[in-house]
């Protein structure tokens, strides 16, 4: 079953939406909307489609999530009242009690949506590959196993070619959507899906608009 994101012009160059049950990791370095992107889908879900979300910061708090989503005319404080969506906090060097903690609040609000903005932080406090391996497999093999649609975000550093801080989640993951930041071009922004499992997916590169309401993805 899809699960629509909302984004105008994305779900349809994807069959429809993200695949339930699938991991899908949104990459940038600094700047390229990779948050905005997030709070969109879960706020797309609250509103579009009656659809629970869980959104997970580990880089940003609550109070500046918020701000920024009033920016384009998204109310968290509102849904949350609601019961729709749910924001945690979380610090990153508390890795131990992670995978508790992301899977009784998804359980206890029963969300269909999980957003984990960034896993960049996690990596950052786990200095052994093995280890980051170890971590990252156990929370997304979880996830997976709760039939969610998962979005996850790490950061590209600057002069490397790998799509996430540590190069290790982009294989784990089903599904990888790169936004960049082209500078001088009649699009500042862009999109591109480097792949997605069970999916007929587009393999162009789409300009990426921040408009008044959000993100727009073009098609044309």
């Amino acid at each position: 079953m899809r699960v629509q994101t909302g984004i105008p012009g994305l779900d349809g160059l994807i069959e429809g939406g993200l695949e339930e049950g699938t991991i899908t990791l949104i990459s940038g370095k600094t700047g390229t909307c990779k948050s905005i992107f997030s709070t969109q889908f879960i706020h797309n879900g609250a509103t579009k489609y009656n659809e629970k979300g869980l959104y997970i910061t580990t880089g940003e708090t609550i109070e500046n999530i918020r701000k920024q989503a009033k920016k384009f005319g998204w109310d968290l404080d509102a849904l949350e009242k609601k019961k729709m969506i749910k924001t945690v906090e979380i610090e990153p060097f508390d890795v131990e009690t992670l995978m508790d903690r992301i899977i009784n609040n998804v359980e206890s609000m029963k969300a269909k949506r999980v957003v984990i903005d960034s896993v960049s932080m996690f990596e950052l406090y786990i200095h052994e590959p093995f280890k980051i391996r170890k971590f990252l497999y156990r929370i997304l093999q979880r996830l997976r196993d709760m039939n969610k649609a998962v979005i996850v975000t790490s950061e590209i550093l600057e002069d490397t070619k790998s799509l996430s801080r540590s190069g290790v989640i982009e294989f784990m993951v089903d599904s990888v959507i790169v936004l960049q930041y082209m500078g001088m071009t009649k699009y500042n922004r862009s999109m591109s899906i480097r792949k997605m499992r069970m999916t007929n997916h587009s393999t162009d590169i789409h300009p990426l608009i921040i408009g008044p309401t959000g993100i727009h993805v073009r098609t044309i």
